[in-house]
């Protein structure tokens, strides 16, 4: 496992409630600092209260693209690391979430192992 940076804020934006807790649990057993937000608006009001330094977030949520999330985090955040999760994995959606600021792009079902492998990524890969 890489070293994880002296901000390890992480914010994972899902619909799923299972998978959501799911997950951050694991990554807070990775050593990131985890919020959580089951949708667009609560994860755009949680990087605007503090604009964490890695995103997980869910492509298609209840009320919206989670690819707003990103792009409204990289505004505040440019250095910021994210990382889109989908069900419906088609590369112009890929190529989108990359326009938009994502670091990378995984199609579920994902585990942490992958989610921390995607946040440490150099570069963005389909």
């Amino acid at each position: 496992t890489w070293p994880i940076p002296q901000d390890n804020t992480l914010l994972i934006v899902d619909d799923d409630p299972a998978f959501l807790a799911r997950l951050a649990r694991a990554m807070e057993t990775r050593g990131f600092e985890v919020e959580t937000a089951p949708t667009v608006q609560d994860g755009l009001s949680s990087l605007r209260r503090r604009p964490p330094a890695f995103a997980v977030v869910d492509m298609r949520l209840d009320d919206g693209s989670g690819i707003d999330v990103i792009a409204a985090l990289k505004d505040v955040r440019p250095e910021a690391r994210a990382v889109v999760l989908t069900g419906y994995g088609a590369i112009a959606t890929a190529v989108e979430s990359l326009k938009r600021g994502a670091t990378d792009y995984l199609t579920k079902p994902v585990d942490a192992d992958q989610v921390a492998a995607a946040l440490d990524q150099e570069n963005f890969q389909i």
